[in-house]
Parts: structure tokens; sequence; C-alpha cells
């Protein structure tokens, strides 16, 4: 009965850091495709979400990323949301990075974006015009 009760511990110790290391999402959230850079200057990707501030998607978000290298090169990557205002933008290197969102009737909203949090959704609420 020790032996059994000791597994069960083990599984359940295990399944709660699996829970830990998985970013807080609603159920009908689809998880992130954001890739965050192993190395300064790395590859990575970003995952984009834009929202209106009652929280609604905006679709067809004009989300342009760019990225300054240390090594003296600029990169950037762009595209526009889906009908959820979800965007995964295409992988570029990583250095320093600004996230430039632009929608029809809204206000243009740019940020800073530090290059280790890419591996999380990038979320950004703009706010009517």
């Amino acid at each position: 009965m020790t032996k059994v009760l000791s597994l069960l511990l083990v599984v359940i110790a295990a399944f709660s850091l699996a829970l830990a290391q998985e970013p807080t999402r609603t159920a009908d959230e689809p998880a992130s495709q954001g890739i965050a850079p192993k190395e300064p200057n790395g590859i990575g990707r970003a995952d984009v979400r834009v929202f209106d501030e009652n929280g609604n998607a905006i679709k067809n978000a004009y989300a342009k990323l760019e990225s300054t290298r240390t090594d003296g090169f600029f990169c950037e990557s762009w595209g526009d949301t889906d009908a959820h205002g979800m965007i995964a933008l295409p992988p570029i290197h990583m250095g320093t990075l600004k996230l430039k969102v632009k929608a029809k009737g809204y206000r243009s909203e740019e940020i800073e974006v530090p290059a280790t949090d890419l591996g999380n959704p990038v979320r950004v609420t703009l706010k009517k015009k």
C-alpha cells in the first residue's frame, strides 16, 4: 500500500509541475505559437493577439515587428490578424523589438517587446478613434 501511495504522490507532483509550466489561458484560447530566441540575435517568432477595449478580437489588424540586432542588422516581419484577432508572424532574428499594430477605426499602438517574452502571446488592446 505504501508503494502505491508513493507512486500516486509522484504522479500528482509531476502533473502539478506540468500545469505550472503552461501559461494561463482560457479553454477556447489556442496555445501560443510564439518562440523566444535562445541566444542574442537568435531566431524567434511573435504570436500577436489584438483586441478592442471590450476584449473582442480585431480582424485584419496589421501587425509589424521590427528588430534591431546588436550586430547592426535590421529585420522585420508583418501580417494581418485572422478572424480571432491572431497572427503568428514569420520567424526573424531577434534583437531589440518594437511591435506596431494598427486597424481601421482604432488608434495605432507601438510597444517594445522583450525577446524573452515571445514564448507567450503578445496581447495588444487597441482603442477606438
